[in-house]
């Protein structure tokens, strides 16, 4: 596996944030942090290119130029507008189209560092929700798999929250619904709001 230089990303958007926080189990039993970041589709993304292209030259060659050309080589960085930009019923998920997206994975081990805007330490995923704004420093390496062939992924060591994500701009896999979004108060006193009442519609098919 080759490693390549730190890099910092333009201003981007981070999903599934929560496992930044607490590792996650992936297919091959190992936990890592995880977390998807998301640019606007014309976001310089040069510097990020030159360091994934360094680390595929430094475990391939330079036969890795061709390799990533022809897809043989799998790249990091993935069409929003795409297949994987879409849930299961093939719809878009929100805040994915007309981006290029990355996600990025570290080690049980290696927690990354995440930071507000001061540089005072994030410790409550709450204070960074999925739709967040932020800078990251990730690293790109290499791996290869007996069946899912030979592939570039990025490591991330430290994020820094920009500007978290508030009500609608709240992504799913941060923690649940937004709750400005599907709560009321509830006074004390007197009939619920007709928003949460029951009705006659789809609610009389699962009774």
């Amino acid at each position: 596996m080759a490693r390549g230089q730190d890099v910092k990303t333009p201003l981007c958007v981070a999903a599934y944030t929560r496992d930044l926080f607490v590792p996650r189990e992936g297919d091959n039993g190992k936990e890592s942090y995880q977390c998807t970041l998301i640019f606007k589709k014309g976001t310089d993304l040069s510097a990020l290119q030159e360091s994934a292209l360094q680390a595929a030259v430094a475990e391939w060659g330079d036969k890795a130029r061709d390799m990533l050309k022809q897809g043989v080589i799998r790249s990091p960085f993935i069409d929003g507008d795409g297949k994987q930009g879409r849930d299961a019923e093939g719809n878009p998920k929100p805040g994915f189209e007309g981006t290029t997206f990355i996600r990025c994975k570290s080690g049980k081990d290696y927690k990354p560092k995440i930071f507000d805007k001061r540089r005072n330490p994030v410790m409550d995923p709450a204070d960074m929700p999925s739709g967040s704004q932020v800078y990251a420093v990730i690293n790109p390496f290499t791996w290869s798999h007996p069946t899912n062939g030979k592939g570039i992924t990025f490591g991330v060591s430290l994020v820094q929250v920009a500007r978290p994500a508030e009500g609608d701009e709240i992504l799913g896999g941060g923690g649940g619904p937004n709750p400005d979004k599907w709560l009321d108060v509830i006074d004390d006193e007197g009939e619920a709001p007709a928003t949460t009442q029951g009705g006659a519609g789809a609610s009389g098919l699962f009774g």
